[in-house]
Formats: C-alpha cells, structure tokens, sequence
C-alpha cells in the first residue's frame, strides 16, 4: 500500500498539525503527518545500505521535537527530531539519523563493556562527535550526497565541539531572557 494512501488511512479523523505514530521500516515513527512522510522518506534512502542494520539495532524511534538529539538511555533509544533536520532534504535527514545512530551504538557499546553505566564521554564529546560525523560522511556517500555536503560536515569533523558552542548561546540567550 502507498505511504500516502497508510497516512491517509491511519490519520482518517485526525486534524492536519495532530501528532500520530506508525512503524516505517521497522522503526517507530511519532509526529505530524508531514514529519511522518519526510522520515518514512529518508528512511527509504537508508535502508538499502549496509549501515540500515545498526540504524535499526540503535534506533527504536524517531520523534519530532524541538531540536534534535539522541536518547540513547531510553529504554527505547529515541532520535528526537527538530524542525530544521527532518524539513531539509530527505538526504541530509538520512545523514542525521545515522549521526545519531551512531551515538546511540557507542552508548550502548560502552554501556556493555563498563557494566551498566557508561561515562558521558563515551558517546558524546569531542571524541564521539568525530566518529559519528565519520560514520555520517560513510552513509552520506553511499547515498551519492554531493560534494559541497561532504566538505561541509568534513569541516564539521575538524572542530567537533560546534554544538556546545550553540549549546551555550542558547544558555546565555534564555538566561538573557528570563532576567527582562
């Protein structure tokens, strides 16, 4: 059955902005119609590949959400997705949800090995951001992404601590905020 007719079906009653969830590819999917559609899309690109399986392994939903990040100590690790990743193209929705996958398989990873309570630094930092933007780059290439992508998130891997710096301006920008 096409995507469109299963949304059409599942959604019978709901109104346009109402969140819902189905199973794309083996993954639970939670958000808007037009959330649902763009990751169902982006996970059509993935699944083909040889990374699909580790996807799958470490992802066990994807939900739309405020800014995007990875749940990996969900008790199922849960991709929240933010307006700017999944409304870009299906490609670079791809690329980001085998970032976070990524994260979420070097969690768990150290999650094994340290006995149930991995440090932080195990699947985020500075260190964990390189090897996930490395994987990125590997899935992104296997789905044919352009140069111009690749030297981008290639640049991203020289300074890996470019989300904490946003991170900060962030803080600073509510903290700013809340004192007016």
């Amino acid at each position: 059955m096409p995507f469109h007719s299963l949304i059409a079906r599942f959604s019978a009653g709901r109104l346009p902005g109402r969140r819902t969830a189905l199973h794309a590819h083996g993954i639970e999917v939670r958000g808007n119609l037009e959330f649902l559609a763009q990751t169902r899309e982006a996970l059509a690109l993935l699944e083909p590949t040889p990374f699909f399986s580790d996807i799958k392994r470490y992802i066990a939903v994807i939900q739309q959400g405020r800014r995007s990040g990875m749940r990996a100590n969900a008790e199922r690790p849960t991709f929240v997705v933010g307006r700017r990743t999944w409304r870009h193209s299906a490609l670079w929705y791809a690329g980001a949800i085998a970032h976070d996958c990524c994260h979420s398989k070097l969690y768990h990873e150290a999650k094994t090995t340290s006995g149930g309570k991995p440090a932080a630094d195990s699947w985020t930092g500075s260190d964990a951001e390189k090897k996930c933007l490395a994987f990125q780059i590997e899935t992104m290439l296997s789905l044919g992404a352009d140069e111009k992508t690749v030297a981008y998130l290639r640049e991203l891997e020289k300074n890996p601590v470019y989300q904490e710096r946003n991170r900060g301006m962030r803080s600073w920008w509510n903290y700013f905020r809340r004192r007016w």
